[in-house]
């Protein structure tokens, strides 16, 4: 019975190895990569073969770009190259010798396609006429825009004609993801220093694809002072500085808030107050305005100082103050 037991156990020990060593490998079973996922145009990419079922660094491998052998040799796993312009495809194809004598051979198509991220603080204030862009303050609001330059044999795709996935800090926007989405909004954690955007833009077949990403940061928001006149208005082509001289009619001075939100100064979001020698006075007309008026004949010095706040965030508040002469 047990030389019975011996001989089954060898037959199968046969049947086993010999079904293990003659095993077919498989297209699936050796997986071609590219990194990045969606190349741009003109940009460096690496082509990487991995596989559970037969060992790659014995293998002959052979790359191939638009059918032109371009590299090969044993255990060649990898291969780099540069993308062309935007919209030109390439053919990358990797043939596999494996060493029990099988042949695989993979294939990609790459086509590039490029995607500009452009953004801008979406309710944010500045004061008229400035030039600068608007700065997102923290719990501030981002707004995201893809500009995707996708192109066939007929010219660009229409932006609206293409589907959006965005992601931010690595979580997919289900909601402000899908066709025609080309923008996306957020707004700002007071506990993040930074936000990543990534979006992937397809065609409706799916088979050309692109994506950007981008890095986003707060800043801190800021009170400059100007002079009010009684004609021209706010003088906004100089901000005033300390040693500033008042005039014995008194003068008006505002304080603007660089990057607060909301954009609407007047918004009861924003709590302004005023200090003059570390004493708070009363604004009477608009919050950000203060007239003050040296007492006759005297002359000296004065602190003037405001602070601003978002009283519907933690952290978004600024202050200033103006030394001035009188």
């Amino acid at each position: 019975m047990e030389r019975k037991y011996l001989i089954l156990i060898l037959i199968l020990f046969t049947v086993f190895a010999g079904s293990s060593t003659g095993a077919q490998v498989r297209d699936t079973d050796i997986v071609l990569s590219i990194f990045p996922q969606y190349p741009g145009p003109n940009q460096d990419v690496n082509a990487v073969l991995n596989s559970y079922v037969t060992d790659l660094d014995k293998a002959n491998i052979s790359w191939f770009m638009d059918n032109q052998e371009a590299s090969t040799g044993i255990g060649k796993k990898s291969f780099s190259f540069r993308t062309g312009t935007s919209g030109v495809s390439s053919n990358l194809s990797a043939m596999i010798d494996t060493i029990d004598g099988q042949s695989v051979v993979k294939t990609i198509n790459i086509t590039t396609a490029g995607v500009d991220l452009l953004w801008e603080a979406y309710d944010s204030y500045t004061p008229p006429f400035y030039k600068g862009k608007a700065l997102v303050p923290s719990q501030g609001a981002f707004k995201v825009i893809a500009i995707p330059s996708l192109t066939t044999q007929n010219g660009n795709i229409n932006m609206n004609n293409l589907s959006y996935a965005w992601t931010k800090d690595g979580k997919l926007q289900t909601n402000s993801s899908g066709w025609g989405k080309n923008y996306f909004t957020f707004q700002n954690s007071y506990l993040d220093k930074n936000n990543e955007v990534k979006v992937v833009v397809s065609d409706i077949t799916g088979s050309m694809n692109a994506s950007g990403n981008i890095i986003l940061k707060t800043a801190n928001p800021k009170i400059i002072f100007y002079k009010n006149d009684p004609s021209l208005g706010t003088l906004w082509q100089g901000a005033l500085n300390n040693g500033f001289t008042v005039s014995p009619d008194g003068e008006t001075f505002v304080a603007e808030p660089y990057f607060f939100s909301p954009k609407n100064i007047d918004s009861s979001n924003l709590s302004i107050d005023w200090f003059l020698n570390g004493e708070k006075t009363q604004a009477p007309g608009r919050k950000n305005i203060l007239a003050i008026r040296p007492e006759g004949g005297q002359s000296g010095s004065a602190t003037i100082k405001v602070v601003i706040n978002n009283i519907k965030t933690l952290f978004q508040s600024g202050s200033g103050q103006l030394q001035v002469n009188f």
